[in-house]
């Protein structure tokens, strides 16, 4: 059944007010009735109409100044002014301040009912416009945050409310307040989750909406909750699609008396509908985003694996065709030196040949590390007090360069299964590195923190030196790549540790803005065996 539109007559007359209100209760509107401008204002203000037809010259308070006062008050409700007295320029000063139409007395029905069903009808193009502008948002991003806020503000504007809240579950199901418009303080966000959460129909098929009318302290679903004094009216509107709860509407009215209707909430089904497929696109869209950025990293990964192992087979062929002449020159060299016959000149000359020589080892050695990639013994280990281990073997450095370094490795972490040596090499690495980008900085710092997530350990070594440049930042897990000069670094270090988290089944990335500093994260799967874990303790 079509919900009856209300309409408030205003006519010092009361013959005219009887035939106004005797034809228009025949044809089914509700009808209230006011003798004078002050007495429709007092209505206005406290009950919601959808049309007012009104003399123009009334005693106290005439039709004009009434009109003006009125769309002051709401400037949605139209109104029809009549006058049995109308000139050309009272009609033109009424269309100015507003009035939708002007008709003289003694009045033609039909003509009146015509124009009553067009300006009712101008009242429903206007809310249904604003659910086409909600549209248009709603289409125009697919990013919640963006998103959201707007279309709260849009359902108050739409349904004539104080204030608008849209609630999202959480990952435990639990209903969160994602945006809010006309509340700005959370202890009045907090009530309205539990006004959804108890006031909410759920039906044996489907969530309903509903429409919750104050005082809220008379209901008992709402006792002891004190926030929810101030609503008047209350719509409840569960967003679902496909049978499946995406989200919760909630709209109020506190400071406008008018209860919300059947008419409000059909609009707010035809604005929620869009809203829901809105969040659904989003949430589809995020999806689809989480498994495309996944699937980058596995590729970025695997490419990487194979470029690691075909420079890890042309190192190790390098580094064993280099060892045997390298041995040799050491050896004569070593042997040259015992010679007492040598000048100052002479013995400088070998032992500078010695210790280039023994640069060259270490390089080799290097290469073999990297290229072999043995397995190391796998035992439970506890990454807290192997942190503590490398910073004693860097604690000289650390001091030397005025590096504070701040740790935080919780005394529940999991242990990891790996070996102690292979990430204790790790560490060194990262920390030789971020000493190195932050040499000669004052306020140098090095975060080291640790955290469980999702079955794994997280590992962060956050510096604030120098930073890598974009251009640098996909390579620095290249083998041989560095910025350091000539003689301070192979590009090696990088490497070998991306290939040993790689053997522990973990990764390893990095982040960094060029003047702010580096972060390389590491993640490491958690043992599962409860004794390793109580022995690693």
């Amino acid at each position: 059944m079509k919900e009856q539109a209300k309409i408030l007559v205003v006519d010092d007359e009361p013959g005219i007010r009887d035939l106004l209100s005797y034809e228009l209760c025949s044809h089914d509107y509700q009808v209230v009735t006011a003798v004078n401008g002050e007495e429709a204002l007092e209505k206005v203000r406290k009950e919601k109409f959808d049309l007012v037809i009104s003399d123009i010259k009334m005693p106290r308070m005439g039709g004009i100044e009434m009109l003006d006062a009125i769309k002051k008050i709401n400037p949605d409700i139209e109104v029809i002014m009549s006058t049995g007295y109308g000139t050309i320029e009272t009609a033109v000063s009424a269309m100015k301040m507003g009035a939708y139409d002007f008709v003289q007395k003694p009045f033609n029905l039909d003509e009146i009912f015509a124009i009553i069903e067009k300006a009712l009808e101008k009242s429903e193009l206007r809310v249904l416009l604003g659910v086409y502008e909600a549209s248009k948002h709603i289409f125009s991003s697919i990013k919640l945050d963006e998103l959201l806020p707007v279309m709260a503000g849009l359902a108050a504007q739409i349904l004539k409310a104080d204030d608008a809240v849209i609630m999202l579950p959480d990952r435990e199901g639990r209903l969160a307040v994602a945006a809010a418009a006309g509340l700005n303080d959370y202890k009045r966000k907090e009530p309205r989750l539990l006004l959804c959460e108890r006031g909410m129909d759920k039906g044996a098929q489907a969530w309903k909406p509903v429409i919750i009318d104050g005082p809220m302290d008379k209901d008992p679903r709402f006792l002891n909750i004190g926030g929810l004094l101030d609503i008047r009216s209350a719509i409840v509107f569960p967003l679902v699609i496909e049978g499946r709860l995406l989200g919760v509407l909630n709209v109020n009215r506190t400071v406008r008396e008018a209860p919300f209707t059947a008419s409000d909430l059909r609009y707010a089904s035809v604005f929620c509908a869009q809203l829901a497929q809105a969040i659904h696109n989003a949430t589809l869209y995020l999806e689809l985003d989480n498994k495309m950025r996944e699937l980058r990293q596995m590729q970025s990964q695997l490419v990487e694996s194979e470029k690691l192992a075909a420079i890890g087979k042309l190192a190790a062929g390098v580094a064993h065709e280099i060892n045997n002449p390298l041995a040799g020159i050491m050896g004569f060299t070593e042997l040259l030196l015992q010679s007492n016959e040598l000048s100052v000149g002479q013995r400088e000359d070998l032992q500078s040949i010695m210790e280039q020589s023994q640069r060259c080892r270490r390089i080799v050695q290097n290469l073999l590390q990297f290229s072999r990639r043995k397995t190391g013994k796998t035992e439970t280990i506890n990454l807290g007090r192997l942190l503590e281990a490398s910073l004693q073997l860097m604690n000289y450095d650390l001091l030397q360069s005025n590096i504070e370094v701040q740790k935080y490795f919780p005394d529940d972490l999991p242990a990891a299964l790996g070996d102690p040596a292979q990430l204790e090499q790790v560490y060194l690495n990262l920390i030789a590195n971020a000493r190195q980008a932050m040499e000669g900085k004052k306020d140098a710092v090095i975060k080291i923190s640790a955290s469980s997530e999702a079955g794994q350990v997280v590992l962060r070594f956050e510096d604030n030196g120098c930073g890598i440049p974009p251009e640098n930042l996909g390579k620095v897990f290249d083998p041989f790549f560095t910025t350091k000069p000539v003689g301070q670094g192979t590009g090696l270090g990088l490497s070998i540790s991306y290939g040993i988290i790689q053997q522990h089944k973990g990764t390893l990335r990095v982040e960094s803005q060029v003047g702010k500093g580096t972060v390389f994260i590491i993640t490491l799967p958690i043992t599962r065996d409860p004794s390793s874990m109580e022995a690693a303790l």
